[in-house]
């Protein structure tokens, strides 16, 4: 039987400890809540996802509990947590974009550094068909280092509460009979690579209390019907001077329990709610609990490992190497967590907050697209085809011509001839949809699951669709969005020979660019125009015409509240010509105090808070961090400052700094995909002038185009051959071009 101690008798401790020890102000121990970032495995369940705060707290799954990081240095007789005030944190990724989150502070003397993975990992074979095959596992490692010149004592504590990043009740809180674990509700939730010194808990959240005077309560088990249970394990160390020691936890990720999938409500008429109760027996998947042996025998070490290969392999498909490495930080680290917020193939806005919307989704499953990652992008696109209205529950008049967008573009990166006639019919059905309200008198009726529309669908089934509904009215932007919509179609018509088809889409985009240029012409940068007549929807010529000569003075753009339309309105800028558009707007973000060390974006002003409220944490469940629109307008427009179609050619360098090309490191690019095939080049500069070297397999029908900073005086070769240089800084090299020669002009 384990020890127990009477609920006075924990209170007349506590009350010791508090006289004895510089006790931490009420809430110094909580979570701060201001970043934070969900890791685990891609296009899995939301509730599956393990959450880390910026000073290394986590929950292992949304709705488990708090897991935190303390040192009592004994010597000095101090008590140090990373949320404490005056205590100085920073965070990171491990590798390049890795999502491993870490986190180093310091306790005098005492430097930590933790760092947390989620990993699936295989059961043993159950002979039961159709039984898991998998189990969700957290690790996490602490490193401790002595800086100082004398020898330190300090314990580490390991400490557990309902209150954490995602966090839930904890009625049932016990130590495993060998004192090496921590059970919630007799499943496994802590279990350490060593056995604890001391280890306790108690019936109220207040184990900060006991730590603080460098101790853990005596019982052994603790229940509380209101879930206030905490406890926490006790480490303690002798290190001399410039020693480490190391702990390692693991955490299984809501073993037992419901993993729950999202019932959105369907009634919110800016953002909907999510009203699945977490852990309850609502739809959702039993997680296995594979039992306290098999998770002491888990090494972390292995975990660390297992999660790194999958994540450089996942984001690392495309490789970047350049004078900043954060630019190959944020395009791995960005495109990692987009996938995160993907949930049983429906690419949702972000973990927890938001379900799907369209509009924000065709962004991210562009971004899956330039990543190489074709099969989590078509799972979009299917996702979208069978929910053409997604996000509010009023329809928006964006989505029809986003869907038919980013299945063009799936089509150019993809060249997928087996997936083309598939899509084909969709894409068909879209078309009509189009024409039918922008050409066909009002009401609109549609349904947000269906492609049937007008008479074609019951009564009772009919949303009226308006027109220019997006985000209140924005015909600009809707409207640029049917006609790049119907520009794809004609693609797509073009490469299965569907000529009558063909036909029909011409005139109908015909018609709608005509009545566009005749409205917004004049004032293509009006309001939401600003986010798309040229990025994405590439509706006039990107170097001459009106559009070129409204857009091209665009420079860098500042972040402000919204966070997605100062990239998107910087893109403009880039693709006419403004190279300060691109490097310029991405400095100001990427100096941005939420993007430092895990390039999370939040949305920069009231985001929906879906599920937060049914959670134990701080987090402010209006905040969507990270933001999916939000961090993929910075990912696209970071790739489209390396290399961009135009049309039939691809537009290299156009949006890095100009110092960048006479940097001795040079700057490469590795397999990048683009509507004309992989793209590899490597520009590395001398004395004399620079070589660029393109080694890929990409072969733009017109060619590439090499954008030098006008004010770099440069001679060009290909072979024998002199290239000529534009008045813009351009030189045309042919495809098929092995070694361009560059040689500065004084």
């Amino acid at each position: 039987m384990f020890k127990k101690i009477s609920f006075f008798a924990v209170l007349f401790s506590l009350l010791c400890a508090s006289l004895s020890a510089g006790q931490p102000k009420r809430g110094q121990l909580d979570p701060r809540g201001t970043v934070h970032i969900p890791i685990g495995i891609p296009n899995t369940l939301d509730t599956l996802k393990t959450f880390v705060e910026a000073e290394g707290n986590f929950s292992p799954g949304v709705g488990s509990y708090g897991i935190y990081f303390w040192i009592y240095d004994h010597d000095a007789n101090t008590f140090t947590a990373p949320t404490m005030d005056g205590v100085k944190s920073e965070h990171g990724l491990s590798g390049t974009g890795v999502l491993i989150p870490w986190t180093t502070w310091s306790a005098g003397d005492i430097a930590v550094r933790t760092e947390v993975c989620h990993v699936l990992k295989a059961l043993p074979p159950t002979g039961i068909p159709g039984g898991p095959v998998g189990v969700h596992v957290a690790g996490a490692r602490a490193r401790m280092m002595n800086r100082g010149n004398k020898p330190k004592k300090f314990s580490l504590f390991v400490a557990l509460r309902p209150l954490g990043a995602a966090g839930w009740q904890v009625k049932k809180l016990e130590v495993s009979p060998e004192g090496d674990t921590l059970l919630v509700d007799g499943r496994t939730a802590v279990a350490a690579s060593r056995k604890p010194d001391a280890v306790g808990v108690l019936p109220l959240d207040n184990i900060g209390e006991a730590a603080s005077a460098g101790n853990v309560p005596e019982a052994k088990s603790a229940e509380s019907p209101n879930g206030e249970c905490s406890g926490a394990m006790k480490f303690t160390f002798a290190l001399l001077p410039t020693q480490e020691a190391t702990l390692d936890i693991v955490c299984p990720v809501l073993p037992g329990r419901n993993a729950v999938r999202h019932q959105w409500d369907g009634k919110s008429a800016w953002a909907q709610f999510d009203e699945a109760v977490p852990n309850s027996d609502n739809s959702g998947q039993r997680q296995p609990d594979a039992g306290l042996n098999y998770y002491r025998n888990l090494k972390v070490e292995s975990m660390l490992n297992d999660a790194a290969e999958y994540w450089q392999d996942f984001t690392g498909r495309v490789k970047i190497r350049l004078p900043d490495p954060r630019w190959a930080e944020c395009f791995a680290a960005t495109l990692g967590h987009v996938a995160l917020a993907m949930n049983e193939g429906a690419p949702d806005v972000a973990v927890v907050n938001y379900n799907v919307y369209n509009r924000d989704g065709v962004y991210v499953a562009n971004m899956l697209q330039k990543a190489g990652q074709n099969e989590l992008a078509d799972q979009c696109i299917r996702y979208f085809a069978s929910h053409p209205f997604n996000g509010r529950v009023q329809p928006e008049a964006d989505n029809p011509g986003q869907i038919l967008w980013i299945i063009g573009q799936h089509w150019l990166f993809t060249r997928d001839e087996a997936w083309l006639p598939l899509a084909y019919g969709t894409a068909k059905q879209l078309v009509k949809m189009i024409a039918y309200y922008r050409t066909t008198p009002g009401p609109h009726w549609v349904n947000a699951r269906s492609m049937k529309f007008g008479d074609d669908l019951p009564k009772e089934q009919r949303q009226e669709l308006k027109p220019g509904a997006c985000d209140g009215f924005h015909p600009e932007y809707t409207e640029a969005f049917d006609i790049a919509g119907l520009r794809a179609a004609i693609l797509l018509g073009e490469a299965l020979k569907e000529t009558k088809d063909v036909e029909e889409f011409r005139a109908l985009e015909k018609q709608l660019f005509e009545k566009y240029d005749a409205r917004f012409g004049a004032n293509l940068k009006k309001e939401y125009g600003s986010y798309s007549v040229l990025w994405p929807c590439q509706l006039y010529p990107y170097s001459e015409g009106k559009a070129w000569e409204q857009f091209k003075s665009i420079g860098a753009q500042k972040p402000t509240s919204w966070r997605y339309f100062p990239p998107a309105t910087a893109h403009q800028g880039l693709l006419a010509g403004n190279r300060e558009a691109g490097h310029g707007t991405l400095a100001l973000h990427l100096d941005h105090e939420q993007m430092k060390g895990w390039y999370a974006f939040d949305e920069g002003g009231k985001s929906g808070s879906g599920g937060w409220k049914h959670l134990k944490t701080t987090w402010n469940g209006d905040i969507a961090m990270p933001h999916g629109w939000a961090i993929a307008e910075v990912n696209l427009l970071l790739r489209d400052s390396l290399a961009f179609e135009d049309k039939t050619r691809l537009v290299l360098l156009a949006g890095v700094p100009p110092d960048w090309f006479k940097k001795p490191e040079g700057m490469s690019v590795e397999k990048m995909p683009t509507h004309f095939g992989l793209c590899s080049f490597k520009y590395v500069p001398n004395d004399k002038g620079a070589t660029l070297t393109l080694s890929g397999k990409a072969e733009p029908a017109d060619g590439f185009i090499l954008r030098l900073p006008k004010e770099l005086n440069a001679k060009a070769k290909a072979g024998d051959k002199e290239l000529a240089r534009a008045e813009n800084g351009d030189f045309v090299i042919p495809t098929n071009t092995e070694k361009v020669e560059l040689e500065w002009v004084k």
